[in-house]
């Protein structure tokens, strides 16, 4: 998907995290869930045809545009802004995803994986922090606070002012598993801060996708298809330049290079007015 001239070199990080992403074969549409910079698009450009990363930084996006401006402008790679808690998509409108360092920011967890999870219809991989990794547990034995580790409740991380968290990971297991995932952990060993979880839907299903609009060129018709307001979920109306939703009166456009569907502004004109 992205040309050589377009990225950085990729890390280990990104090495390891195409290792796993390739066994999940060729994919025509995958999410990229808080992928920020897009430092992981190298990982799994080889496996999607389609890609659309998801951010809610305006700044990090802008970045990603300026960097891989040829996938985008052919339609391989689609910047999106929106809150990963409303995301403007249909229900599983993605074969496969990902979401990694992306957790620990989190306030709610239980709200933002279910509504990542209600857009992937297969498989996706999250990078989950742990609490009661090896570090941690000696650290609780030589104060005493092994209960804590034990709490299926997240915690704050010691010095982020609350802004960052750790998890347990049965506790985020058993949600995937309540949200209708099989859930296997890929990390070489429980005692890592950092563990890999492979999710799997139980029963894949087709997206309901909307009409194509008419008037747009073929890569906003391709996204299109796949997104809604992520207001009240209702269809919009297209150009290449605006989406607009008739039942909340909102524009949602498309400026320095990704579609802005955190900052809707009222806009109660028809499609066609929108330029």
């Amino acid at each position: 998907m992205a040309h050589r001239s377009d990225a950085r070199p990729p890390d280990r990080d990104t090495r390891a995290l195409a290792r796993r992403l390739a066994r999940f074969g060729r994919v025509e549409w995958f999410a990229d869930f808080g992928g920020g910079s897009g430092r992981y698009l190298s990982g799994y450009a080889p496996i999607a045809r389609h890609a659309v990363l998801v951010d809610r930084s305006a700044v990090r996006l802008g970045a990603t545009e300026s960097r891989h401006y040829r996938a985008v402008e052919r339609g391989a790679l689609h910047l999106v802004r929106a809150d990963l808690r409303a995301l403007p998509f249909v229900d599983d409108a993605f074969d496969a995803a990902l979401a990694v360092r992306v957790l620990h920011r989190l306030a709610d967890l239980d709200r933002y994986l279910a509504e990542m999870a209600r857009t992937v219809r297969g498989r996706w991989l999250l990078d989950v922090p742990i609490k009661h990794h090896l570090r941690a547990r000696l650290r609780a034995l030589r104060h005493g606070t092994r209960a804590l580790l034990d709490d299926p409740a997240p915690a704050a991380v010691p010095g982020s002012a609350g802004r960052s968290r750790r998890y347990h990971l049965a506790a985020v297991r058993g949600a995937l598993a309540a949200l209708g995932f099989d859930t296997g952990v890929l990390s070489s060993g429980w005692w890592e801060p950092e563990q890999v979880v492979l999710c799997r839907r139980r029963e894949r299903r087709r997206p309901r996708l909307r009409p194509v609009p008419e008037g747009a060129g073929a890569a906003t018709r391709a996204l299109a298809r796949r997104t809604v307001c992520p207001a009240c979920r209702g269809g919009l109306d297209w150009t290449d330049f605006a989406a607009f939703c008739r039942r909340c009166g909102v524009c949602y456009r498309h400026h320095d290079g990704f579609w802005d569907f955190a900052a809707g502004v009222a806009a109660p004109v028809p499609a066609d007015a929108l330029t």
